[in-house]
């Protein structure tokens, strides 16, 4: 037990250095309604819009230009973006500027270890801000589509589990109704959970082998508080409850992302009825598809977008 808590506690100390991250309190307050967002000044005008809008610790919201008028009969579409772990901004910002210029309003969800390793403080708190926007803002928007990365997709399930809540019928509804896509893009399972955190956190192969072993661990010693609920989430993503189509960006080289696990999958949905397109490269490191290769990227981007609609 002492070897793992000393992993975890290397861990936090990486991530604290990567992201200058401090863990919340048991209790927090989010903001989630427009007319009550806090605004910072925009680092990079020129490329995205003139603000950024910060909602909770985990949550950042980017409005496109063109979404400014209040017309309520002006169709509005939104793009929730759920990152990668130790994602920097300056990466997901060529991520959010694909979709403004698409005409999209961008919903950026970012966890951390934490998050993942306590549900229930973190990302059961993060699922619900998310509904809660959603629902707080459900007249605004005829489209969402969602984007995830790696453990993103986690992330992504909690949400669809949260949504499957007594208490958010009204917002379920809704997003059946407006869900018109999903974007999987290096996505990992619950299997690869331990690989990926190893990965995500050092490229010292030794801390890799120690920080995967103490996450299986974890998942053994700890599952009714948090490894069922990575299974539920998992479970959500496998058989899905929103039909819409899928695009699953993949790479057969990709160290985390088990590559013949994602087209087991990509069978199963495709045996329910799900409209799935995907590509897999053959040489791309793990959510690093749109560095590599950037016009295919945008272009596979942009005719999924144009299938669905």
């Amino acid at each position: 037990m002492s070897s793992k808590l000393s992993v975890l506690t290397l861990i936090i100390k990486r991530q604290i250095l990567c992201d200058n991250y401090y863990f919340r309190a048991t209790s927090r307050k989010s903001i989630i309604k427009f007319n009550n967002y806090t605004t910072f000044s925009h680092q990079n005008q020129s490329q995205l819009q003139k603000e950024k809008l910060s909602i909770s610790q985990n949550l950042t919201f980017y409005s496109c230009e063109d979404n400014h008028s209040e017309d309520r009969d002006v169709k509005r579409q939104l793009l929730v973006l759920f990152a990668w772990l130790f994602a920097k901004e300056r990466h997901l910002d060529k991520y959010r500027k694909l979709y403004i210029q698409k005409g999209f309003d961008v919903l950026t969800v970012k966890i951390q270890v934490l998050d993942f390793l306590i549900p229930s403080r973190g990302s059961h708190i993060v699922a619900q801000d998310i509904v809660n926007f959603l629902k707080d803002n459900e007249t605004k928007y005829s489209t969402f589509i969602f984007h995830a990365f790696s453990v993103g997709a986690y992330q992504m399930g909690e949400v669809f589990v949260h949504l499957q809540k007594y208490e958010n019928q009204t917002v379920h509804h809704k997003t059946q109704q407006s869900l018109k896509g999903i974007v999987y893009d290096s996505a990992i399972d619950v299997n690869e959970a331990a690989m990926g955190l190893s990965k995500a956190s050092t490229n010292n192969s030794i801390l890799q082998k120690f920080i995967s072993t103490a996450m299986k661990t974890h998942l053994k010693i700890f599952y009714n508080c948090c490894t069922k609920h990575y299974i539920l989430s998992s479970n959500s993503i496998h058989r899905p409850d929103f039909k819409c189509p899928i695009l699953v960006l993949l790479s057969r080289n990709d160290e985390v992302a088990n590559h013949v696990n994602t087209f087991k999958t990509i069978e199963g949905w495709k045996a329910s009825g799900v409209k799935v397109f995907h590509k897999c490269w053959e040489n791309s490191p793990h959510v690093s598809h749109y560095f590599k290769y950037p016009q295919e990227y945008q272009t596979l981007i942009e005719t999924f977008l144009k299938n669905i609609n």
